[in-house]
């Protein structure tokens, strides 16, 4: 089986593509199931390096293109404000 080509961000899960295993399938699995806690903390560094960014001698309409976003965005994630809170409620049960 070949080695799929990940993207620079996921090179490091390089090591999860291979042979069909049942290792395999359990790793991949539990990075699966890892994902949410993933996200909260790539959301979490994005977060505080934009607002040490934005410290230092950068604004946010200097951020924007470089981020491709808008200026509101960039102020909005470095204040740690999401898209939605609604988004990420979970349905009861």
């Amino acid at each position: 089986m070949d080695r799929l080509e990940l993207p620079a961000p996921f090179a490091a899960l390089a090591d999860l593509a291979g042979e069909p295993t049942i290792e395999r399938a359990q790793a991949l699995g539990r990075a699966l199931n890892a994902v949410p806690d993933l996200q909260a903390w790539l959301r979490e560094q994005r977060q505080l390096t934009v607002r040490a960014l934005l410290d230092g001698p950068l604004t946010k309409e200097d951020l924007a293109p470089r981020l491709e976003l808008s200026p509101q965005r960039v102020a909005d994630i470095a204040s740690g404000h999401g898209r939605s809170k609604a988004k990420r409620t979970k349905p009861a049960a």
